[in-house]
Parts: C-alpha cells; structure tokens; sequence
C-alpha cells in the first residue's frame, strides 16, 4: 500500500477538482421543507438486556441522584402517580427483586462491610439492607440479581468458600427469593412502616412496597423474601399472629416495589427500590431543578430528561428519555472535536439526527443505545458551546432519499477514500453513498512525530521516534541509513506508538547504532501499523469468524480481493479464501484492526533465488534456511530474524517463522460521511450542505415539517 505522503497530493488534487465542479454546477442548495417529522424526544438505553446475540449492557443497580433533587413517578402506560421525592444530592437505588445470595446476617455493621469488601473484589453486585428484626437493626450482606434459585444458590457457595460469611451471624446464610406474603394497603408511608416495624419485632422479615392500582399508588407490606411458594401458607400463619392485617398471597406477575434501607455506603442510607421481575414495573425520576440526573454505574455521567428504570428480560433496564435536539448536543460533543471547524460540526449535527431518526425504535423499549452501536452518546458532560451551536443551527434538518430519512452512517476516517458499501462493506443499497470518493483525512497525522523502523545489532527490529536518533554519516551494505542513538534507555517499540501499558521490546543507549528500514508516521487514526501479528493470534480471530474453520497452523495470509476504493473483501489462510461474510467482518476476522484498507506484510514469506537461477518459496517449501558467510561456509539461520534485500534493493525485515505485520490507513467501516473528512473540508472553506452532499449522494437536505 502507498505510504500516507506519497497518497495526500493527489487525493486532495482531485478532491479540489471534483468540488470546484460542483460549485460552478450548481448554487448553493436550499433545505426543504418536507413531510419528515423530528420527535419531541428519543429514547436512549443506558442498560439493556435484548439477549445473547442481540444487545446486552447489564447492570445489577442502577444508582441515580441529582444536584437539585428528583421526583420519582410510576409510570407504567396504566398508572402515571407521583411516588415521592429524593433530596438534593442524595441518590435512590433501584434493582430487580430477584433471587439473592444471602451471604451474612449480622449485628455488627463492621462485620457486614468486611463481608462486602470481599464480595466488592470480584462483584458489582454486593449490597448491605438494614432492617428491623426481633427488637434490632440487623444488617444483610446480599450478591446478585440473579432469575433463578440455582445461580443464586452457586453464587452463594462461591462467596462461603471465599470467606464472606465468616463473622457473628444471626442466621444461616441463604437464597432469598421474590416470593411474600403481602398486608395491607395502608393510607401512607409511614403507617406502612409502622406495620413493617411491628412485623420484624415478631422476628419476620417485612418491607414497605409500592403497587399501583388504577391511576394511584398503595402502600403494603410484604413479608418474607422466600426462593418459592412453598412457604408461603406458613408465612401468612405467622404474619397473621403478629398483627398483619388483609393478609393475602399475591399472584405471580403483579406489579410493584419493595422500598429497603440501603446502608452499603457508608455516608448514608438510601432507598433501594426492587421491582417485580415479571411486571410491566416503570419508575421514572425527574429532576427537581435545572440539573440533570447521574448515573452512578454508567461512569458517574450526568443526563438531560428524565431516566426510566423498568426490568425486560430478566435484567434491569435504564433508559433516558431526552429531547431530540439536546439529545445531539452530546452525541456531536462526542462524535467530533470541540475545536473543529462549525462547519464539519454542522454536517455531524444532521447526519446524527437521521441517523437516529432512521433507526426508529430498534431495541424495543427505546430508540436507539448509547455506545457506537448506534451513536456514542455521554450526556451533559459531552456537550461543549460548539457542538451545541453546529445542533441549533441546523435545527430539524434530515437527510432523505425518495422522501425518507436515509441511513446516515459515518465513521471517524475513511482513510484517504470513501468504501463502496455494495462490495466492499455490507452489501445492498448504494444510491446514496458517496462510494470511492476521495477523501481529504490527513488531519491526524498533522503534528505527529515520524518514527523510524530499525534493526538493531542483535538481530532485533522495532520502531524509534526521529528525535531519539542523529545520523552516523555511515551506511549500511546494503545502502541504508545508519543512524546513532543520541541518550540512554531510548525505547524500541513493536509499532510506531508509545503505549503506557505495554513494555518497550528493549532499551537502547548513548551511542548505539541502528539500520534504519524505513520511515513511517506515528499510529494515528489516518495510518497505522500492528505489529507484530502472530499466527497463533491471528488464526483464533480467523476462526471465531470463519464459516469454515481455518486448520492450523497458519503459514500465509493475504489479501487476495479488493473493491473499488482498495479495501480488502477477501483474504486467503494457507492459499484458501476464508468466508466471513460481509466484508466489513475482515476488521474483527483479522484481530479487530480499525479498518479493511490494508496491506498485509507476510515476514515469513518470500522467494530465494539460488545457483542457476533455481527459486525456492518460503514457507511452502520445506527445510532449513541456509546463508553463505564471508568464508564461503553455509550456515543453517536459527536466529528468529533475518534481513534480505527485496526486489527494489532495499533492506527488508523478514522472520524465520510466519508472521505478519498488517498497515492500513483510515478508522472505521468508511461508508458515508467521514468525520476527518468533513473537517478537511471544512478547513478547505466548504460548508456543511456541501460536505453532506459530498459524502451522500443524491440526498436531500430537508426540514422537519414541525418547524
């Protein structure tokens, strides 16, 4: 593949000259007034549980509070009454009532967080309840929210072994389920409780919960947290001689929520609300002020609207019902530079908006998700003045193609062009993709520092920075470049970047001279190298997406297909072209690289000629690999490592063994509008109705028909 400068000229040569075409075509394009409708608001999940193969974010709790305080409603679709509220500052818990290790009941509360801290190591799950039982506050060291007695039941024998359970317990640890016995309803909270209290002196465990009935809500009691049924009748006997009142056991699926006293955090109790796992339970929680609500378990982020916590599948769901429009204040303050251009900030702002209005409502519950499954989204504190402002100024204008939103995909940068989605991605309709268009994607080289690839004197290769090396005024054999290291403990890396968590090949110091093999940039989003890539890692990542199942061990791997913009849409292992369906699967097929734009460099592969013109294929023919010395004695190469003089008589670093280094330029699948390339177009003076309609062809910029 051709290095990033010796492809910039051309392609920003030919950009120029297509636009200039278009603007002498053409003035600028009006937007439309049309029939498409921009919603009020968007759904977006937070966690969500669509099943394996699906989506699946899960979470156990969901912990949420504002700087100016909450109201929590049920809003159900039946009952929409208010709950309460949550003071400033302070955070409400809300989980599934499920099936729960048990792990310690105790007394003493330092016993209980020493529990928890063992719990804590490995699980997010943990929890302290305090309640009042037999005449004293007791506290309850419980793990999981899990759908059956079984997981809770394993999960229960895990933390004994590990030791949770030691301490001065009250009772035997247990699986504590979903299934009570209920009294009541009672006029408010407090009578509730009061009920509660009376119910745990008689040594029952009683908790306040909410079940709506018509258009308001109820206060009752229940009684016990058994694994099933089977005790229930007992129960009733029991909570009947201490006083329960319209005691009665309630039908499987019934709507409510347990209120418990959540005492895991030190600083303060906070109610933990348990909604029924087979009920159409919904708790919505507003914010009181100007604030907007944070999410403890979704990095502590903070979001406009309001959060609807309800359970589908089995597992908790969070969902954040937001205005459109601020709803793409974040996603842009995501998607695109603050600093970049108004323009390319423009063009994000309306291909987001059809891009979430195309998906309609795609995970049921809501519209779309907040990872780059559908659009990156990380509420307020993702927002910035000028993504705001690219919003605002394009206020409900869509893309359309025959009067419908179009599927406004995107992706960081095409790599210097646009992939033909037809051939090279995943297939169908291409009419209005911008497919093979040059694109001007540069922007994240600029600034960066070169690197060197060198050998290094014990057959060693890696990559140096430029300014860690000087020039020896020497050369190589082989006429390259010898070049001096110019301080001590200068790193050699295997890929032209410096990664914290990653330990430098070796260290080189003062003095030390390398063979340079080549210069190429820092890894960045516009070109990049992996290396190196091992069979072993390689052939695992092939298999886990092959249709059939690539046999080991993997001696060569090539692009063996390219599409019109000379992305890779097929490859062969061992010589055999390996089926992974649409094209843009090559990217996780082949070790999660960010894009098919790419060349693969077979270091392990290569062609020696011998006496009388004989050649010999390296690995597909057999044997040991023998070099003449300066002697004229043949020695057998056991060394990892070789260098051989290519075709071109430059310096090649080559292995013994197969391996591959794969180079590739641009992030992402390439289809649509390219996000560098919107800026690089920006910085070129074009505005963003340009931009768009370079990237999508044939659609049109339309206006919400609202506004």
């Amino acid at each position: 593949m051709a290095s990033a400068s010796t492809k910039t000229k051309p392609v920003r040569l030919l950009l120029l000259v297509l636009l200039s075409a278009a603007l002498a075509l053409s003035s600028s394009p009006i937007v439309a007034r049309a029939a498409v409708v921009v919603p009020e608001t968007i759904r977006v999940a937070l966690f969500l549980n669509l099943g394996a193969g699906k989506y699946q974010a899960i979470t156990p709790t969901a912990t949420l509070s504002s700087e100016g305080g909450m109201r929590l409603i049920w809003s159900d679709g039946q009952t929409n009454a208010p709950i309460g509220s949550v003071p400033a500052g302070q955070a409400a818990i809300f989980a599934m009532d499920a099936y729960r290790a048990l792990v310690l009941e105790t007394a003493d509360y330092n016993a209980a967080v020493a529990s928890l801290k063992i719990i804590q190591a490995s699980s997010s799950a943990g929890a302290i309840t305090q309640l009042g039982k037999s005449g004293q506050t007791v506290y309850q060291v419980t793990e999981g929210a899990y759908s059956s007695a079984a997981g809770a039941s394993a999960a229960l024998a895990k933390w004994t072994s590990a030791g949770a359970a030691s301490g001065p317990a009250l009772s035997k640890a247990r699986v504590v389920g979903p299934w009570a016995v209920e009294t009541g309803a009672y006029p408010s909270l407090a009578e509730a409780q009061a009920a509660a209290d009376r119910l745990g002196d008689a040594g029952l465990e009683a908790f306040v919960a909410l079940k709506p009935r018509g258009n308001a809500l109820q206060f009752v009691v229940r009684v016990g947290q058994e694994q099933d049924a089977s005790k229930l009748a007992s129960l009733r006997q029991a909570a009947a001689a201490a006083g329960g009142a319209n005691l009665r056991i309630p039908e499987a699926g019934e709507p409510y929520a347990t209120m418990r006293q959540n005492v895991t955090q030190a600083d303060g109790a906070a109610t933990w609300y348990a909604l029924a796992a087979g009920a159409s339970s919904v708790i919505r929680a507003e914010p009181a002020g100007a604030d907007g609500i944070l999410l403890a378990e979704r990095s502590k982020r903070t979001y406009r609207g309001h959060l609807e916590v309800s359970v589908l599948n089995q597992s908790l769901a969070v969902v954040n019902e937001v205005p459109f429009e601020q709803y793409l204040y974040s996603v842009v303050g995501v998607e695109v530079g603050q600093s970049w251009p108004l323009e390319a900030q423009k063009a994000q702002a309306v291909a987001a908006r059809t891009y979430a209005l195309f998906a309609g409502t795609g995970y049921q519950i809501a519209n779309v998700v907040d990872t780059t499954l559908s659009q990156a989204y990380y509420g307020i504190g993702s927002e910035n003045a000028n993504s705001t402002a690219g919003v605002d100024a394009t206020a409900g204008e869509v893309l359309t193609y025959g009067g419908k939103p179009i599927n406004a995909v995107f992706s960081a940068n095409a790599g210097g062009k646009t992939a033909d989605n037809r051939i090279e991605i995943w297939g169908g309709d291409n009419s209005y993709f911008s497919a093979a268009a040059p694109s001007p994607d540069e922007g994240p080289e600029q600034g960066k520092m070169m690197w060197y690839h060198v050998a290094l004197s014990n057959g060693m290769n890696g990559y140096i920075r430029s300014d860690l090396l000087v020039d020896s005024g020497r050369k190589h054999v082989s006429g390259a470049k010898i070049w001096r290291v110019s301080e001590d403990g200068v790193a050699v890396r295997s890929r032209p970047q410096i990664v914290s968590t990653v330990e430098p090949l070796t260290r080189l110091n003062t003095g030390e001279l390398v063979v340079e093999l080549k210069q190429v940039p820092e890894y960045n989003d516009f070109s990049w190298i992996e290396a190196p890539m091992t069979p072993d890692r390689l052939l695992e990542a092939l298999n886990k997406r092959a249709k059939t199942p690539i046999a080991g061990p993997l001696r060569t791997l090539e692009v063996s297909k390219r599409g019109p913009s000379g992305r890779a849409t097929e490859v062969k292992a061992n010589g055999v072209a390996v089926d992974v369906g649409v094209g843009d699967n090559l990217r996780g097929a082949l070790g999660g690289i960010k894009s098919t734009l790419i060349s693969i460099e077979e270091t392990g592969r290569f062609t020696i000629v011998g006496g009388g013109g004989r050649t010999r294929e390296v690995p597909g023919q057999g044997g040991t690999l023998q070099v003449a010395g300066a002697d004229g004695k043949a020695r057998s190469l056991t060394a990892s490592n070789v260098y051989v003089m290519d075709g071109d008589g430059g310096l090649r670093a080559a292995t013994t063994s197969p391996g591959f280094v794969i180079s590739g330029n641009g992030y992402g699948h390439g289809v649509g509008m390219s996000q560098w390339g919107a800026r690089g177009l920006a910085e070129q003076g074009y505005d963003y109705q340009y931009i768009l309609k370079y990237y999508y062809q044939n659609a049109t910029i339309e206006k919400d028909a609202k506004r």
